[in-house]
């Protein structure tokens, strides 16, 4: 079952507390984390790593702080305008398709999540190495 919670359903209202507020809320605009890399090298420096809407359907991707501008596809997404080279409408997508059957779409999304964000780590790792030299 999707890890979503809309409302309380049978019997949660019983249960005295609150649920635990999870990052990866269907309501969530964006998440991001940011690591400051004190070993860095002054080129690359601290890391932004960025995942629009809700992490459960998006892919954390990584930012230099240096940058002086995003992707497109990053700059846009708004939730009451539907732009399929959005980002961010990306993600929403996945998030929503996956709520029909969640315990099957997840392992795909997951699959697909931890190579995409495994290529990116190796891409920074590489962008250090470049800069470094």
């Amino acid at each position: 079952s999707s890890p979503d919670r809309w409302k309380a359903g049978q019997g949660e209202t019983e249960v005295k507390g609150n649920w635990e507020r999870a990052i990866g809320l269907y309501r969530t605009s964006d998440t991001y984390v940011v690591a400051s890399r004190k070993d860095a090298v002054d080129a690359t420096g601290a890391v932004l790593w960025f995942a629009p809407a809700s992490p459960l359907g998006s892919v954390f991707t990584p930012f230099s702080v240096h940058l002086s501008d995003v992707p497109e596809s990053f700059r846009s997404g708004h939730q009451s305008v539907f732009d399929r080279k959005s980002a961010f409408w990306a993600a929403c997508v996945v998030a929503n398709v996956a709520n029909l059957k969640w315990s099957y779409a997840i392992t795909d999304i997951e699959k697909r999540q931890n190579d995409l964000e495994q290529a990116s780590v190796e891409m920074v790792e590489k962008m250090d190495e470049v800069y470094a030299s």
